[in-house]
């Protein structure tokens, strides 16, 4: 915690910084987020060195690349990162998995426990020179439990907190459910993990995606990563127990094996798990799980019928799977042989609480030749946003109805965009989907680091009241950052604001931004923010 209330007190002074917004990315901030409707068209802005916080609120700085995860964690060092850093100390990328609330303590203090999904680790970015060192970089991906408390009227990061951990490369984990006979029943590591969810069970999912580049990057570094029998142990969702440092990830087969953009659960009436889940593909599949019992133990997500969405005229199908092992490990293929629809670029999912809505964030494809009810335009980058309503809220319902709820773009410039009139922002390809106790939909935005037609950001759209899908503004990122979804309690939203300063051109000698200390000898780093309502 030292070093983080020390980057939350420096002073222009101190830092010597040339500019006094400087100042703002060290600690805490309030300005006013664009404001002009978006039928105007001026409802982004451009991308810019430092961040600009939405009207209504202040932001902290939580946690960023160096900072220390575990209490052994040595002083940040960019230029000459090790693997001792890099298990130990926060890593280079993060998307918010998870916010789970321990049991009240003793001496009364609120406490969170926050799971981070750290996917990614680029040469370009994260080494001097670009020159890769692999060894490194499968310490800087896998996973991140942090704990949180609230001092002082704000949340902070306790550095070596009882539940703190990493989970890389190199951590023991269990395969379970009907493909582990196959394949074994333990695997190192968790590779390239890209969304996450909490469980109405109390514990964590972790998806992993595309491990393939991983495998071959990993291939000299051990743990029998340039075996191809390895690949088959890699690209399922892993369950987790964040509040007992000693439990071991368990890979659930039942779920299939697939690169994963994004998952959400919830559970039946009876308390059976049901996990929806989306492809990570220009034109990807989305997937829901139903367990067949109830989450009581270990083992509820061992057995189940996996299934996949077929695009109707008024909503989805959902077509059962085959559950014999060629069909969960080639879950992409029989998802195609059973007649399932490609969305475009399907990412985050977001469920209401009462299972009335599903939400669903699709990115865009420029390569889709024809419309359809839930794709609604041909060639179309920019990317939309999908309501899904099962009937009833029964969630394991064979139909649900849907409708494309936001298709997103630069209205002055874009065909076929659709915001609420008031809206006071637009966006481009969304990625991340949150909802709030309030109903508020939080969408965050990845543009891949091409913010050229405007910065990535944090969206708020109403679910509810007298102003359904309205659009407001209340984040948006330094240059090159995309965000990596967001996480609530009563009092702050916690997001992350992933890689900034990596634009297409940019590198590690030269990114595009400083971000957040904007220190000429500090790299950018990726920052978990809280944005707290003034």
């Amino acid at each position: 915690m030292k070093r983080r209330d020390l980057l939350n007190g420096l002073s222009l002074a101190t830092v010597s910084l040339a500019s006094a917004r400087a100042q703002s990315v060290l600690g805490v901030t309030s300005a006013s987020a664009p404001a002009a409707p978006a039928a105007t068209g001026s409802g982004a802005q451009a991308a810019k060195l430092d961040d600009t916080v939405g009207e209504g609120f202040n932001r902290i700085v939580m946690i960023r690349w160096g900072d220390a995860v575990l209490p052994n964690a040595p002083p940040f060092n960019p230029d000459a990162l090790n693997a001792d850093q890099a298990r130990a100390q926060f890593p280079y990328d993060g998307v918010i998995a998870a916010m789970i609330s321990p049991p009240p303590a003793q001496d009364g203090i609120p406490r969170l426990v926050m799971v981070v999904a750290n996917p990614a680790a680029p040469a370009r970015m994260v080494f001097p020179g670009g020159v890769d060192n692999p060894a490194v970089a499968g310490r800087l991906q896998g996973a991140t439990i942090l704990n949180l408390q609230y001092m002082s009227g704000r949340w902070v990061t306790v550095d070596g907190g009882y539940q703190s951990r990493r989970i890389t490369d190199g951590t023991l984990c269990e395969i379970t459910g009907p493909v582990a006979p196959v394949i074994g029943s333990t695997v190192q590591g968790l590779l390239a993990p890209q969304a996450g969810c909490a469980t109405p069970w109390g514990s964590v999912l972790l998806a992993e995606g595309h491990a393939a580049p991983w495998l071959k990057r990993l291939a000299g570094v051990g743990y029998g990563y340039g075996d191809p029998a390895q690949a088959p142990r890699f690209g399922w969702v892993s369950e987790l127990d964040a509040l007992h440092p000693g439990s071991i990830p368990a890979k659930r087969t039942a779920l299939g094996r697939f690169a994963r953009a994004g998952i959400a659960a919830t559970a039946t009436q009876d308390g059976r798990a049901v996990i929806f889940m989306s492809q990570d593909a220009p034109g990807g599949y989305l997937f829901r799980f139903i367990a067949a019992a109830a989450a009581t133990g270990g083992t509820a997500l061992d057995s189940g019928t996996l299934a996949v969405a077929q695009i109707t005229a008024g909503g989805v199908a959902w077509l059962d799977l085959p559950g014999t092992i060629p069909g969960l490990v080639g879950a992409v293929n029989a998802a195609a042989d059973a007649g399932g629809s490609a969305f475009d670029a399907p990412g985050g999912i977001a469920i209401s609480p009462d299972g009335g809505t599903i939400y669903l964030a699709c990115a865009g494809n420029p390569a889709r030749t024809a419309p359809d009810a839930l794709n609604p335009r041909a060639g179309d980058g920019n990317g939309h946003i999908v309501a899904l309503m099962p009937p009833g809220g029964d969630v394991t319902a064979k139909n649900f109805a849907g409708k494309v709820v936001l298709a997103a773009g630069n209205p002055a410039t874009t065909a076929g965009t659709d915001y609420v009139a008031g809206s006071s922002g637009w966006l481009r390809k969304p990625r991340t989907l949150n909802l709030a106790a309030t109903g508020e939909l939080w969408i965050g935005t990845d543009q891949g680091g091409d913010t050229s037609e405007g910065a990535d950001g944090l969206f708020v759209m109403q679910t509810a009241g007298p102003s359904p899908y309205l659009l407001t503004t209340a984040y948006l990122a330094p240059v090159g950052a995309a965000m990596g979804g967001v996480g609530f309690d009563n009092r702050t939203i916690f997001a992350a604001v992933r890689h900034p300063g990596a634009t297409p051109s940019a590198s590690f000698d030269a990114p595009a931004t400083r971000w957040p200390t904007l220190l000429p000898n500090m790299p950018p780093q990726t920052t978990i923010i809280g944005l707290v309502r003034v």
